[in-house]
C-alpha cells in the first residue's frame, strides 16, 4: 500500500500531466518569437517544475549512477534557465536606466593599457556589448534579442523535461529520504556542497559498498581528481561527514603529504622528490599499523604524490592489516593516479559559468537584489566571467566587493582582474589593491585568527601608525569544517609599519 501511494500514484499522475501538456502544446503551438512575456512565463513554469524535481532528488539517498547522471543534467539546465531569466530581468531594468557613469572611460583606460578589453568597463549599459557578455555565458547560439534567448532556453528545457521527467519522478521516489543535518563549510550552500551533489553521492556510495572478501585486490581505492583549488578536499570532507559514512566506519583518518613521506623516508631525511619511493613506502607503513585492524577504517590521502603503478598493484594484491570493507580515498591533481583506484575515479571540473555566477553572487551581493543595483550587477556579471571559477576567488573577492558596495570600486576590482597575471588570481588582485609596502611572504591557512582584515588595510592610510613588526597577516576568510582555521595572506615588513587596527 505504501509503495502504491509513494511510487505508483505519483508516476501515474506524472504520465497524465505529461499527456495533458503534450496535447496543449500540439493544440496551441509555440509562442511567437516576438512574445518575450510568453517565453518568460513558460520559462518560470519550467524552472518551477525542474526545481521541484531537483529538490526532491537531492533530498534522497540515490545510488543509481544513471539516475545521478539525469540529476546532473537537470541541475545544469536549471541553472542555465535561472541565469537566462535573471539576464532578461536585468536587461529590462538597465534598458530603462540610461547610460553608465562618467568615470567609466578613465577606468577603461587602465584595462586598455593592459592590452585587454573589458565590456563593462567602458559602459555597463551598452546594449551590443552587454549582448556579447550574455552570449559568452548562454552560448554562441543565443541571439541578441532577449525573446530569442529566452525561446532558445525554453526549447532546451522542454526537451530536457520530455527526456527525464516521467522516469525520473518514478525512480527517485523509490529511494529513502535524507535526514538533514546542516554543515558549515566553504562550499556548503543549499543543503549540499555547492554544485557537487552528484559527486558527493558517488563517493558515499563507494564508501558504503561491500568489498569482496578474501581475494585480491585487498584494497578498495577511489581517486578524486581535479585541478588545484577546484574543491577536492572540501568535497571529500563533506562526504566523510555524511551520517551514513560516520556510522559505517569505526575510524576515519586523514594523511597529508608531509606526514606520509616522513613515515616512508629515513629518520634523518629532510628533502623528498615528488616521484621518489618515499610516498609509497609511507603508505605501506600506514596500512600496516595495528590500530587500523580493530574495525572498519577509512583512510584519506590528501594531495597524493605519483606512485609506481606496478609497485602499487603489488601492494594492493597483498593482504593488509585493514579489515575487509575498509576504504582508501586519494585526492590528487594527476589524472594518471586515477589508474590506481579500483573503481572509476570522481573527476572534478570547474563549475559551469551559470552555476559559478550563483556562488559568486551569494558572496558579492549577500541578501541584496542585483536588479535593484543594475550598474553594479552589470560589472559583477563580467567579474564572474573573468574569474577562473575557483571557490576561493569567489569567496575572497566576493566578500571584498560586498564590503565596498560601490560601482566605482567594483570597476576598479574588474580592471585589476583584467590585468592580473598572478595565480591564484585573488592574491594578485589583492597585491594591486591593498596599500601595503611590505612584500608578500606567504598565503594559506593558519590556526589562529589574524590581527588584520582586508577592510582594515583598505581603510588605513598608507604609512599609518602601529608598532613595528617583522611582518603582519591579513585575514581573508574563515573555514569551520572539522576545525577552525583562517585563510590569510602574510607580508614581510621591510621597514614600514603594519596597518593600524581600526576601532569603531
Amino acid at each position: 500500500m505504501e509503495f502504491t501511494k509513494e511510487v505508483v500514484v505519483p508516476a501515474a499522475l506524472s504520465e497524465v500531466l505529461s499527456r495533458i501538456f503534450s496535447f496543449l502544446f500540439d493544440a496551441f503551438g509555440w509562442p511567437a518569437p516576438g512574445a518575450p512575456d510568453a517565453h518568460r512565463r513558460r520559462l518560470e513554469q519550467l524552472l518551477s517544475n525542474i526545481g521541484s524535481m531537483v529538490e526532491e532528488a537531492e533530498g534522497r539517498h540515490i545510488t543509481n549512477q544513471q539516475l545521478l547522471a539525469h540529476l546532473k543534467a537537470l541541475t545544469v539546465g536549471m541553472y542555465r534557465g535561472r541565469f537566462a531569466l535573471e539576464v532578461a530581468d536585468l536587461d529590462d531594468v538597465t534598458n530603462a536606466d540610461g547610460e553608465g557613469d562618467d568615470d567609466d572611460d578613465a577606468t577603461d583606460g587602465a584595462a586598455a593599457a593592459a592590452g585587454k578589453r573589458s565590456f563593462a568597463l567602458r559602459s555597463s549599459f551598452n546594449k551590443a556589448k552587454r549582448s556579447r557578455v550574455t552570449r559568452l555565458i548562454l552560448g554562441g547560439g543565443a541571439g541578441d534579442d532577449g525573446a530569442e534567448r529566452l525561446a532558445a532556453v525554453v526549447e532546451d528545457l522542454e526537451g530536457l523535461t520530455r527526456d527525464y521527467m516521467r522516469e525520473f519522478i518514478m525512480l527517485v521516489q523509490g529511494y529513502p529520504r535524507k535526514v538533514d543535518r546542516p554543515v558549515r563549510t566553504t562550499l556548503y550552500m543549499d543543503r549540499c556542497v555547492f554544485g557537487r551533489h552528484v559527486e558527493t553521492e558517488r563517493i558515499v556510495d563507494f564508501l558504503l559498498q561491500r568489498a569482496p572478501s578474501g581475494r585480491a585486490p585487498y584494497l578498495s581505492v577511489l581517486a578524486v581528481v581535479g585541478a588545484k583549488k577546484v574543491g577536492k578536499t572540501t568535497l571529500v570532507k563533506h562526504a566523510c561527514d555524511d551520517e551514513r559514512v560516520r556510522g559505517h566506519f569505526a575510524r576515519v583518518e586523514w594523511f597529508e603529504t608531509p606526514d606520509v613521506v616522513r613515515r616512508g623516508g629515513r629518520p634523518d631525511q629532510t628533502m623528498w622528490e615528488s616521484d621518489g619511493p618515499e610516498y609509497l613506502a609511507g603508505v605501506r607503513r600506514i596500512l600496516g599499523e595495528p590500530r587500523f585492524a580493530a574495525g572498519l577504517s577509512l583512510l584519506v590521502f590528501e594531495d597524493a604524490w605519483p606512485m609506481d603503478e606496478s609497485a602499487w598493484s603489488a601492494l594492493a594484491a597483498s593482504p593488509s592489516a585493514l579489515p575487509d570493507g575498509s576504504k582508501l580515498l586519494l585526492t590528487c591533481r594527476d589524472a594518471d593516479l586515477a589508474r590506481l583506484g579500483t573503481v572509476e575515479p570522481v573527476v572534478l571540473h570547474a563549475l559551469r559559468q551559470e552555476e559559478y555566477w550563483y556562488y559568486f553572487k551569494a558572496f558579492a551581493f549577500g541578501g541584496a537584489d542585483p536588479r535593484e543595483h543594475p550598474r553594479i550587477a552589470a560589472v559583477a556579471r563580467e567579474i564572474s566571467g573573468h574569474l577562473e571559477r575557483t571557490f576561493l576567488d569567489a569567496r575572497v573577492l566576493g566578500t571584498l566587493l560586498r564590503a565596498n558596495f560601490d560601482a566605482r570600486f567594483w570597476r576598479r576590482v574588474l580592471a585589476a582582474i583584467v590585468r592580473c597575471e598572478r595565480r591564484p588570481m585573488h592574491v594578485g588582485v589583492l597585491l594591486e589593491l591593498l596599500p601595503v609596502r611590505g612584500r608578500l611572504q606567504s598565503y594559506g591557512y593558519c590556526r589562529s585568527p589574524p590581527k588584520f582584515t582586508v577592510q582594515d588595510v583598505l581603510s588605513a592610510r598608507a604609512g599609518g601608525g602601529g608598532d613595528a613588526e617583522d611582518g603582519f597577516t591579513i585575514h581573508l576568510c574563515r573555514e569551520t569544517l572539522y576545525m577552525d582555521h583562517w585563510y590569510s595572506i602574510t607580508f614581510k615588513n621591510d621597514g614600514a609599519p603594519p596597518p593600524p587596527v581600526l576601532t569603531t
